[in-house]
């Protein structure tokens, strides 16, 4: 009964964060590690008070296997922030971020020695097809319209700023984006191994990760 209006909720709140963040990033390309920031700021000091009860309950999972998960996940993070600074749009940010699959896969195979159903390598390909063609698309620099009416040079207060397109800055954020994708894809098996060997603690992995 509660499941359809949990995920609505989650599917709003999901839109509603991608709206306020292209907005944000359209005034502010730079602000992303800020916002992160904003956001870790609020996780530690609720997991200080309601997970650890203010420092006095010990973590179950050893605090240095933390630090290599602090470290996965610090890259990650600013390596797709950092990316937003080399003309990568947002609606691209999101769908190059889908290829976790594909390099989730890749390092299960390299790393776990997994072996997946001809199903599932197929679905994989087609995402990963499809994200190639949007960062391909992507890449061509948008043509500014013609406008009948000349631009009034007095009252350009409401103008955002045009960004020059060049190909070596994009080729660096899909760079970045990259090797985020692949360190997201190995914070997950990181995290998999250790849940699998000390459980689930998910609450004290969100505040100490």
């Amino acid at each position: 009964m509660y499941v359809p209006i949990v995920i609505a909720i989650v599917f709003l709140s999901c839109c509603v964060n991608v709206i306020f963040l292209e907005a944000i990033i359209r005034q502010s390309p730079g602000s992303g590690n800020l916002i992160t920031f904003s956001q870790f700021l609020f996780i530690a000091v609720e997991g200080f008070i309601f997970t650890t009860r203010c420092g006095q309950q010990k973590p179950v999972i050893p605090l240095k296997k933390y630090i290599s998960l602090v470290i996965f996940f610090f890259l990650v993070n600013v390596s797709n922030n950092y990316a937003l600074n080399f003309n990568i749009s947002v609606p691209l940010h999101i769908i190059f971020r889908s290829g976790s699959l594909m390099a989730n896969m890749l390092l299960g195979i390299l790393i776990l020695k997994r072996q997946y159903s001809t199903t599932k390598y197929t679905s994989v390909a087609l995402i990963t097809v499809g994200i190639i063609m949007a960062t391909l698309a992507s890449s061509q620099p948008s043509v500014q319209p013609k406008l009948n009416k000349p631009i009034d040079v007095h009252n350009s207060s409401h103008r955002l700023p045009v960004r020059e397109y060049s190909v070596y800055d994009y080729t660096i954020g899909i760079s970045l984006l990259t090797f985020a994708l692949l360190m997201s894809a190995r914070l997950g098996i990181f995290q998999e191994v250790l849940f699998t060997t000390y459980g689930k603690h998910p609450k004290e992995a969100v505040f100490y990760q």
